[in-house]
């Protein structure tokens, strides 16, 4: 079945103003992968990218190499902390003696329509999984893969620095499953290993576990939700950067096919 092309909701691209206006019938929600490039932490996604996207007309990056490895990886990874999961968390999250902590899977995409929070009107998403503790939920569990790990190392060069725009994901998260704590499942991979990544297998040596408490949400679910009135209520984006949005910006320009991608 043919697909709705989002090209054809475009009214007019601004050269002048650097903006793309569109009609706004046909919209999506602020999920944790969109609300750090809206309000500028993002290093893949740009304000203007990211509401062309929630505008329905730019249906994201391309699958690459990367992401391809991730996806392979996550269930991988969600495996690993669940073998044992109790032995791997006692003593991060300070679980009382005789308290086991479980991995509960997430619903499938498909059941959910790519959405596990429905029930909220703006924002949403779909998490890696839940950590249960004595049989209730924790924490959300927030999986990624990298490689290039002197990203994520501190001053003393140990594995603890985590992205701002991933940890508003995973905290966005935890604010609408009314949860107090994220736990970060990191799997660091060489370039080989995202070339072949059946080969790579989790272990203590390239994979961290990092908990984190939630951080206070409100502020920056208030900025997201007025950036979202703004621009994508009124029907038009933020300007664009003519560096950072060029492939975002040949995108949109390439007419739509009458054979719908």
């Amino acid at each position: 079945m043919n697909m709705f092309d989002g090209r054809m909701n475009i009214v007019e691209i601004c050269d002048d103003e650097k903006t793309v206006y569109f009609d706004t019938y046909r919209t999506r929600k602020i999920s944790g992968t969109k609300i750090g490039g809206i309000l500028g932490y993002s290093e893949f996604a740009t304000p203007f990218k990211v509401a062309l996207e929630i505008a329905a007309i730019y249906p994201g990056d391309k699958a690459n190499r990367y992401i391809d490895a991730g996806n392979y990886l996550e269930p991988v990874l969600r495996d690993y902390i669940a073998d044992d999961c109790t032995g791997k968390l006692k003593d991060l999250l300070g679980l009382k003696d005789g308290s086991k902590a479980e991995v509960e899977e997430p619903v499938d995409k498909e059941l959910c329509r790519y959405d596990h929070f429905p029930e909220d009107p703006l924002f949403g998403g779909m998490v890696d999984g839940f950590i249960k503790v004595d049989g209730e939920r924790y924490a959300i569990l927030e999986i990624k893969t990298a490689h290039e790990i002197d990203k994520w190392k501190d001053e003393n060069g140990n594995i603890t620095k985590i992205p701002m725009s991933y940890i508003l994901q995973a905290c966005l998260y935890a604010e609408l499953a009314h949860l107090d704590k994220v736990v970060f499942l990191v799997g660091f991979l060489t370039e080989e290993n995202v070339t072949h990544p059946n080969l790579w297998k989790p272990s203590s040596e390239n994979t961290y576990i990092l908990p984190i408490d939630k951080i206070n949400m409100k502020p920056y679910m208030d900025e997201a939700a007025a950036w979202y009135k703004e621009y994508i209520d009124n029907g038009f984006t933020p300007e664009w950067d003519d560096e950072k949005d060029a492939e975002v910006l040949k995108y949109i320009r390439t007419k739509p096919s009458k054979k719908k991608f």
